[in-house]
């Protein structure tokens, strides 16, 4: 592209292009905004000249100073931030938090907000979707970006010209799909789930390693997974979440009348739900932890990693969440209503609950053949 050798954009004084040492310097003045920048060659001068006059008539030019807050600015400082002064406003601080948080663990976030461009975020998407995040949980990382940066520009005086988030194609998110499992699959699943952390990666398939190391490792290496059946069990007989289950302890039970109050829920509102005796059965088989709680999960990310072992063993490809989906459907096969299947599992619309339910053609059918 060639460029000219100044144009002048407005009435106003024309951009000083002249000899400062062995450098030349131009100097531009516009809309009481004056900026300045040495080049080697002339050519370069005049150009700079004339695209910083561009940018000052469209409002889109920033100042040294500002510029130089954009390099002191790094993300998790701007999340910090956006945390700080919009928690009060969020329905879930806890998750809210946990969201941030664990935004900030990718290396994304130790970037200045000077080297967050769109190149720099389509990257971090693809790395994510390579990591098999779904597209969903990967969108949920933008909104996030993208809120903490609309935030800055609005009440925080950080000088950002655009939204980068706003200009990277986001991932298309899976729609919702009729997964379930077939009884083997079940009964395999509950198999698989019986066993120890050794069993179930394929590291006692030799019979003569009975070191003293191997066996107390392998003893410690059973409490964790001690309650996995019975957890997987309960997840669908009671539709509780994930959250919600590590959380259940003893005195929120009620074994007399078959209820459990949930006080930790997704929405921030607990609730009372009812046990199905095989649900209170579960619970009954597991020994009292000091903090009186029935799954003690340490981790989400370590309970996801034996998930992850019980699958590969039973050669299932199911999500631990999905069991609150075919529970609500157990419950709408066996004659539930609508709003008992809704008040169960804490769903606060009718139409986040409709996202679960799968009804099958065949039910309904035999709805018809009730009914004569």
């Amino acid at each position: 592209m060639v460029w000219p050798k100044y144009a002048p954009l407005g009435k106003e004084e024309m951009a000083q292009i002249r000899k400062h040492g062995k450098k030349w310097q131009a100097v531009v003045r516009r809309k009481k905004i004056t900026a300045y920048r040495s080049f080697w060659k002339k050519s370069d001068c005049t150009k700079w000249a004339y695209q910083t006059e561009a940018q000052i008539e469209a409002g889109s030019y920033l100042t040294v100073k500002k510029q130089e807050r954009l390099n002191e600015i790094r993300l998790f400082e701007l999340l910090d931030i956006f945390f700080d002064k919009t928690k009060s406003k969020s329905k879930n601080i806890k998750r809210f938090e946990y969201e941030i948080n664990h935004l900030k663990r990718f290396p994304l976030a130790n970037l200045y907000l000077s080297q967050l461009d769109t190149k720099t975020l389509a990257d971090f998407r693809d790395e994510r979707i390579a990591e098999g995040k779904a597209g969903s949980t990967v969108n949920k990382y933008l909104g996030l970006i993208s809120r903490a940066i609309n935030k800055g520009r609005r009440e925080m005086d950080i000088p950002v010209n655009f939204n980068p988030v706003s200009l990277v194609e986001k991932p298309k998110e899976r729609p919702s799909v009729d997964k379930t499992l077939t009884n083997e699959e079940w009964e395999r699943l509950l198999e698989c789930a019986s066993k120890t952390k050794f069993e179930v990666s394929g590291q006692l398939k030799n019979q003569h390693m009975q070191s003293a190391r191997l066996i107390t490792y392998h003893n410690r290496q059973r409490r964790p997974l001690h309650f996995m059946r019975q957890i997987i069990i309960f997840a669908r007989e009671s539709l509780m979440r994930q959250g919600e289950l590590f959380n259940l302890k003893l005195h929120d039970v009620d074994f007399f009348d078959g209820t459990a109050l949930i006080r930790e829920t997704k929405n921030d509102t607990p609730r009372k739900i009812g046990l199905s005796p095989l649900a209170m059965k579960q619970l009954k088989s597991l020994p009292t932890t000091i903090d009186g709680r029935f799954f003690p999960i340490k981790s989400r990310h370590s309970f996801d990693g034996y998930w992850r072992l019980i699958l590969r063993d039973a050669k299932v490809d199911f999500n631990f969440h999905q069991l609150r989906h075919m529970g609500a459907n157990d419950l709408i096969k066996s004659g539930w209503s609508i709003a008992e299947v809704q008040a169960q599992g804490g769903w606060k619309t009718l139409k986040a609950l409709q996202r679960y339910l799968h009804i099958q053609a065949e039910h309904l059918a035999n709805k018809f053949r009730e009914r004569g």
